[in-house]
């Protein structure tokens, strides 16, 4: 079969390009964290498995030294995406032996595949070389390997989301500070992570129960087309991601990395960026009407007396002190008397507060950068994207609308 290239092969070609572009600017900088070290070593386990399937859409599969080319990674990807995460939203995080562990499977069936080629690396007639492959149960090993791959993918997905959305949480409920991440990204990588795992489990059934694979190949173009994209966003996403760590002051943080299992957290959260359910954490913990009520207005007179929302790395235990209580009682008050998160109230006072400096004209006198800073916002991105959520409008355009009406 002579050497082809078709657009797909183009296309796959490029999100593999820059995925080992954006491993070695990561490779090349000196002080990466490990999170960074981590996303070059799951984008070049991308970039592999996407080589893999160019050997064989370009007629390199015909290739005797090619064929059968150890390039079993697929195992060691869902385990690479787990670790990544944990390594961002896990503060503390150190890659030990005992992470080893994960890639077990990896590596056998990596040894397996190694071992295959070496078999038949002497051979030239490809039918000789598929005969003493299958000798060895080649295409048994591989389906075996493919369910596992389904299999991994699933798991590790769904513990990755729970510590993104753990992470959530607890930021929601302890940290002020405009500037810490949100990883919101994380929740679009997660979705788009959810409907790979989806192609790739359809396209498996279709090949191994429906026989689909034998006539026809466009299910596995459509997934490696994905695929592709996905290299694409991951790379330019983890890459311009700053490494800014939470670290609040006295603050244990809640997640575990070194396990699969859900952690237990420190005080009662609620999900990042929704209302509180019904459930009144403060009765949750026994406290009672009279206690809530003094604590309420002690969280009150802290915001809108001393106005220490206006601390731009305030965080709840910084909250807790000045008002003399535990921070999982003022957690609770908040929760339940003021319907949001501390991290969203303390964000609608700061919002308030730049509002109300609109109205004084002090924009004439400081930029509206400026004033954002002055009202404890630390991040120029953040509070653009904070203000139109609690407005509706821009803070230029709401500016602008506020000039006009005076």
């Amino acid at each position: 079969m002579p050497f082809t290239f078709s657009i797909f092969d183009v296309l796959i070609l490029i999100g593999v390009t820059q995925g080992f572009v954006i491993a070695g600017l990561i490779w090349y900088n000196k002080k990466n964290s490990t999170s960074k070290l981590l996303l070059s070593f799951l984008l070049v386990a991308f970039n592999l498995l996407c080589i893999k399937i160019l050997i064989h859409t370009t007629g390199l599969w015909q290739q005797p030294s090619l064929r059968y080319l150890p390039l079993a990674v697929e195992l060691a990807i869902a385990p690479l995406i787990w670790l990544y995460v944990s390594s961002l939203v896990s503060t503390g995080f150190r890659l030990t032996r005992k992470h080893l562990v994960h890639f077990l499977p990896f590596f056998i069936f990596f040894a397996y595949a190694l071992f295959i080629y070496i078999m038949v690396l002497p051979e030239q007639e490809l039918v000789i070389k598929d005969n003493r492959a299958n000798r060895f149960s080649f295409n048994a090993v591989k389906e075996a390997e493919d369910y596992l791959t389904i299999i991994a993918a699933v798991l590790y997905g769904v513990a990755g989301l729970k510590l993104v959305l753990q992470y959530r949480n607890w930021l929601y409920n302890n940290v002020a500070a405009t500037d810490a991440p949100t990883y919101t990204w994380l929740r679009n990588v997660a979705i788009l992570m959810a409907v790979l795992i989806l192609g790739l489990t359809v396209a498996t059934i279709l090949d191994y129960f429906l026989d689909f694979g034998a006539q026809h190949f466009f299910h596995w173009q459509l997934f490696f087309g994905y695929l592709a994209l996905l290299i694409y966003y991951l790379g330019f996403r983890g890459y311009q991601l700053p490494d800014k760590k939470i670290r609040p002051d006295n603050i244990s943080y809640p997640l575990n990395e070194s396990s699969l299992e859900e952690p237990g957290l420190l005080i009662p959260v609620l999900p990042a960026d929704t209302a509180p359910s019904p459930t009144d954490p403060g009765k949750e913990m026994g406290l009672p009407d009279e206690k809530r009520q003094e604590a309420k207005a002690a969280i009150l007179a802290a915001f809108e007396t001393t106005e220490i929302y206006l601390d731009p790395e305030l965080s709840l235990q910084k909250l807790a002190r000045s008002v003399n209580m535990p921070p999982a009682i003022v957690s609770a008050v908040i929760n339940s008397s003021f319907q949001k998160s501390f991290r969203n109230l303390v964000n609608d006072y700061r919002v308030e507060k730049v509002k109300k400096c609109m109205k004084e004209g002090r924009v004439t006198d400081f930029s509206l950068l400026g004033i954002a800073y002055e009202c404890g916002f630390n991040s120029e991105a953040s509070f653009y994207r904070i203000f139109k959520v609690a407005t509706g409008s821009s803070p230029k355009a709401y500016l602008k609308q506020l000039q006009q009406s005076q």
